[in-house]
């Protein structure tokens, strides 16, 4: 009966996230509570449940989120867009290219979230004075935003959570996601290319764009030069933590510690600075996760998979198109914290360790399909209706992401094949 009670839950938990659109975040933690209250599975008493939940993921998760809104705050991001529209000139697609590689960078080091919070007004501010459509901009924006985060441990929460299961490092990540990663944004950025034709009028607002001082976006310049220093150290200690064995939730909350200090700030005053509804929505996602686990329902799925043990072709085949179909509706974090030990059984029962990043590529390219896909995907979409003066559609979104999604998603899946068969 207690099985029964919690597999009901966990469900009603998952619907929510799919078709919930308010207080996902305290409604997911509340009934991952229930579970844990009423004893529905062993486990989860409270001296237990730092095994159940990730407070690693977590603590690295708040550092930096600590120090990228001091870092926000200082107007480097706005500065380097400034930048880059200067350099492009009157070549418009060198200036697309130029932002689009700045997404990517920014993805891959900050939480995607604050990428797209970044750079949307940027894109708005450009396609605003050029008098141009701004829904393939953005649209443009959200894609790469996921395909730049998808290259580091920090840069997407799928791969935080993927790297909390398969406790794979930040070097694992980059060594292998950093060629896939490229090829995606080449693709999707030349898939867009059709869209960035100016005519003689848009070139004319391009110079005058160019007139923009760059440097009145500096807000503080000694927050920028104390706050980018300590960014540096901390992501140069996250190239180094398997070496040193030092924890990523250490150093990136000793990080902020010195940028709060710096900048004569307690606890209480950066309280709003902090995405306390992820990191909350994270704990009770990591214990509904937990409950699945217990109940048996991981192990199920794991045998479904079981049998195509000696058949490697069509293990990666039926693995890349589950994930690839179920992450665009699952979303990203939710569907890896179910997913995610489904692949660390098999592993553990003869399959490839490769299968991590047949999931990590699969996954992480699957949630550009649908707004659902990742919170990121929501807020693009949420900010980009407020531009347009109309609701941005599911289907309309879906019709931009499709063919993107599609061709990255193949060519993924040609490289991982690439890399067992050819790459050993």
């Amino acid at each position: 009966m207690e099985k029964i009670f919690a597999i009901l839950i966990v469900a009603i938990a998952y619907g929510y996230i799919i078709f919930g659109k308010k207080y996902k975040a305290p409604i997911v933690f509340g009934l991952a509570l229930i579970v844990a209250a009423l004893k529905l599975v062993e486990g989860l008493e409270p001296e237990n449940i730092s095994r159940v939940v990730d407070f690693n993921t977590l603590g690295l998760l708040a550092g930096m989120t600590v120090i990228v809104e001091f870092l926000k705050k200082t107007g480097l991001f706005q500065f380097l867009a400034i930048r880059i529209v200067k350099k492009g000139g009157k070549r418009f697609f060198l200036t697309i290219v130029g932002l689009m590689a700045l997404v990517a960078l920014s993805s891959a080091f900050l939480d995607n979230l604050v990428t797209i919070i970044l750079i949307a007004p940027m894109i708005f501010l450009i396609t605003d004075s050029l008098g141009l459509n701004p829904i393939p901009f953005l649209m443009l924006t959200i894609i790469i935003d996921n395909i730049g985060g998808m290259s580091t441990l920090i840069g997407s929460p799928l791969n935080l959570v993927l790297g909390s299961v398969s406790g794979l490092g930040f070097n694992d990540f980059i060594n292998n996601m950093w060629f896939i990663t490229i090829i995606s944004f080449l693709i999707t950025v030349f898939m867009f290319k059709k869209y960035t034709k100016v005519d003689k009028s848009v070139e004319e607002k391009l110079e005058k764009l160019s007139d923009i001082d760059e440097s009145r976006a500096i807000t503080d310049k000694k927050s920028l030069k104390f706050t980018l220093i300590v960014f540096l150290i901390v992501l140069s200690l996250f190239g180094l933590h398997q070496v040193i064995e030092l924890d990523l939730s250490f150093v990136a909350l000793l990080g902020a510690i010195a940028v709060m200090l710096f900048h004569k700030k307690q606890f209480n005053d950066i309280s709003n600075e902090i995405d306390w509804d992820t990191l909350f929505f994270y704990a009770g996602l990591y214990i509904l996760s937990f409950t699945l686990e217990e109940i048996g329902i991981t192990n199920l799925l794991a045998g479904l998979f079981s049998p195509l043990s000696n058949h490697q072709f069509l293990s990666i085949f039926v693995i890349f198109l589950f994930v690839s179909i179920s992450i665009p509706w699952l979303s990203a974090v939710p569907g890896t914290l179910i997913i995610a030990p489904v692949i660390k059984i098999l592993i553990s029962s003869g399959f490839s360790s490769t299968f991590w990043w047949v999931y990590a590529i699969s996954a992480n390219l699957a949630t550009n399909l649908t707004p659902l896909g990742a919170v990121q995907n929501i807020v693009g979409v949420n900010l980009l209706s407020k531009q347009i003066g109309r609701n941005f559609s599911f289907g309309e979104y879906i019709k931009w992401a499709f063919k993107p999604y599609l061709v990255t998603s193949l060519v993924g899946f040609l490289y991982i094949l690439l890399r067992i068969y050819i790459g050993g």
